[in-house]
């Protein structure tokens, strides 16, 4: 919040852009009825009326690992491995010209248990899937 309000102005200045206040999207937001989300406050900003409104997606924040350098109790050095198979677990793969989200992995990163769109599990060989999307970062998932 703080580094925001130090560079706010410089970025509206350098970029030429508009600038709004959440006072402003809260009341325009309530004019039109809408609850409040990111997605709502969003279209409100870039205009709020006049433009189509698409599929919304979900967020999410995919953190693999927070503590990768911590020593377990006993000092016997990490207790989370350091190398990781080629798949984890929300990564987007192809399969029979499906869309699958990756569950886990199993047999040493040789196979993984997928989800299709419909929630049902498929075991699958890694040979046989092709990578989309890796599942690190920021991911938007349509509902």
């Amino acid at each position: 919040m703080a580094f925001m309000n130090q560079v706010r102005w410089k970025i509206v200045n350098e970029l030429g852009c508009n600038h709004t206040f959440g006072y402003i999207t809260k009341k325009k937001r309530i004019e039109l009825g809408l609850e409040k989300s990111h997605i709502n406050d969003a279209f409100i900003i870039a205009g709020g009326k006049n433009q189509e409104r698409t599929q919304p997606y979900v967020v999410e924040q995919n953190r693999r690992n927070n503590r990768s350098i911590q020593t377990n109790r006993n000092g016997y050095g990490r207790s989370i491995r350091k190398e990781r198979h080629y798949f984890q677990p929300k990564d987007l793969v192809e399969k029979n010209h499906l869309i699958h989200k990756v569950k886990g992995v199993f047999n040493y990163g040789k196979w993984v248990r997928l989800v299709n769109r419909w929630g049902e599990k498929v075991n699958s060989s890694i040979e046989e899937v092709n990578l989309v999307k890796y599942g690190a970062g920021l991911q938007f998932i349509p509902t």
